[in-house]
């Protein structure tokens, strides 16, 4: 609707300027009429001694007249006060605007915004089955796909990366708090030991320990790093590990191998039962619960863990903007596709169609159960915005030049009446 500084320009566009000259052409030939009808009396009424038949046209003359002025001071009426003066019941929708506005938002919450109306139109419309024929048809998936990625690219770059950032590593650092690493680590090798997977896992570092230790060249760096790792200082533990190092190596080798070859291995036992107890210390023991929650809580406050995730947004919005940037984005391929296959669903799935019209169908009701209340007060507000000048300038706009007819069949009508009203006067003598 309308505001009043955007009245003037409303009031004066194409549209308007058009109606506005129709409406001027139907004034004129009704007021043309009544103008005919008073030269036709005067005319009349000069000859009327030359022969009786121009009693009959003066008598539709001048029924003519009054016609069309009483039927021009009821279509004016309706506007304004004829010839400015205000007589009663005059300039009926200016004085009205208040009540027209109220009525009017009363009658389209009444007879238009009703549950009935829009579920009816709903059905009607299957909005599920266009869409699905809308996505099939060809070339639209790509459309639609390459519309989304620049409406991305769009709202990507018209975001606040640092408040974007700042609000992606908040978030991430709640959700990662309260992620239970215990028990959920419990959980899963719960059920890597339960299917044997500890085993495969077993082998896994088995079969890589004893090919590493299999080859000499390795062996040196194996030593080196045992006398490293136990402190070796004194010059008579080095040599002598080094002596024993090859044939301690050959030996975990060999065990290694054999562990590996043999699924009754006592050693796969004893590696089950460890695996076991660890899990059980991460499901139920506080003390480890405790541990690992602290250690937690103090990685995901460190400074390193923070920036790290306050750069997850700079790294998504990076890719995102180089795909998106480009003549053919992966994005819009993925929407492409993604909008096919609900496309062939929509086509191939009368359930899925019913459930979808059903749940616009339930989702519209409640629109309407929400804000029907609200959309008599929407239409009375924005007709109380116009003056009561506009508003009888609009509606004439849009019904003046059908009123018009009304003049000019007053004009026709009132004569016919009064020529039958001095034939039939005539006629009783």
């Amino acid at each position: 609707m309308p505001s009043s500084s955007d009245s003037p320009q409303l009031l004066y566009s194409t549209e308007d300027a058009f109606r506005r000259a129709r409406l001027r052409t139907m004034q004129r030939v009704a007021g043309g009429l009544l103008l005919l009808a008073f030269g036709v009396f005067c005319l009349a009424r000069s000859l009327l001694a030359l022969h009786p038949a121009w009693g009959y046209v003066s008598a539709f003359a001048e029924a003519a007249m009054v016609g069309a002025v009483a039927d021009w001071f009821a279509v004016v009426a309706l506007f304004r006060h004829p010839l400015g003066i205000p007589v009663w019941h005059t300039a009926i929708i200016p004085n009205s605007k208040d009540g027209i506005g109220r009525n009017l938002g009363q009658f389209v919450e009444s007879h238009f915004v009703t549950e009935h109306g829009i579920a009816e139109r709903i059905r009607q419309a299957n909005p599920a089955g266009l869409l699905g024929a809308w996505l099939l048809a060809p070339g639209h998936s790509d459309q639609l796909g390459l519309a989304m990625a620049k409406a991305a690219r769009v709202v990507l770059n018209a975001l606040d990366h640092e408040a974007m950032g700042l609000l992606v590593r908040d978030a991430a650092t709640r959700q990662l708090s309260q992620f239970d690493i215990a028990s959920n680590a419990g959980k899963l090798l719960d059920l890597l030991v339960a299917e044997g997977r500890h085993q495969q896992l077993l082998d896994s570092v088995l079969r890589g320990l004893s090919g590493y230790l299999g080859e000499e060249k390795n062996q040196q760096q194996a030593i080196d790093l045992l006398i490293s790792a136990f402190g070796v200082e004194n010059v008579f533990y080095k040599v002598g590990t080094a002596a024993i190092g090859p044939r301690a190596l050959r030996s975990l080798s060999k065990s290694a191998h054999e562990v590996l070859q043999d699924p009754a291995h006592p050693a796969r036992a004893r590696f089950t039962d460890a695996v076991q107890a660890f899990v059980l210390h991460l499901k139920d023991d506080p003390e480890w619960h405790e541990f690992i929650a602290r250690h937690q809580q103090e990685t995901l406050a460190s400074a390193r863990m923070q920036a790290l995730l306050g750069s997850l947004w700079g790294v998504v919005r990076d890719r995102l903007l180089d795909d998106l940037g480009r003549d053919d984005p992966a994005t819009a391929r993925q929407v492409a596709m993604l909008a096919g296959k609900v496309g062939d669903a929509l086509a191939n799935d009368a359930r899925l169609v019913e459930g979808l019209n059903r749940a616009i169908e339930s989702g519209s009701l409640l629109l309407v159960r929400k804000y029907r209340g609200e959309v008599g007060q929407f239409i009375e507000a924005q007709l109380a915005r116009w003056s009561r000048e506009e508003m009888s300038d609009r509606i004439e706009l849009a019904i003046g030049r059908d009123l018009q007819f009304i003049r000019i069949n007053g004009t026709l009508v009132g004569g016919l009446v009064g020529l039958t009203i001095y034939t039939v006067t005539r006629l009783l003598g």
